[in-house]
């Protein structure tokens, strides 16, 4: 027994098909042939419009996410200026 080629299963596929089934096949296949540019992209996230994480953020050390080490990092923050500003 011999394999058909991909190109002649496609061909016997279609030829079963309902006339709603190829026009359907056809509005999928020139969905393939639009270019991705036309695509919309999606929304900018809100730390995007904003600019992205803020610099300090990304220095921080350990798991920010949780929210005991937060405030512990932003009463650090807040004595080192304390201390600047006092100290001057």
């Amino acid at each position: 027994m011999y394999s058909t080629s991909p190109h002649q299963k496609l061909l016997e596929a279609i030829a079963n098909l309902s006339d709603q089934q190829i026009s359907l096949v056809l509005q999928f296949i020139s969905s393939l042939e639009t270019p991705l540019s036309n695509y919309q992209t999606p929304p900018k996230t809100v730390l995007e419009r904003m600019g992205g994480y803020l610099k300090f953020f990304l220095e921080g050390s350990g798991d920010l996410s949780d929210r005991d080490v937060r405030k512990k990092a932003i009463s650090d923050i807040i004595k080192a200026r304390h201390k600047t500003r006092t100290h001057e």
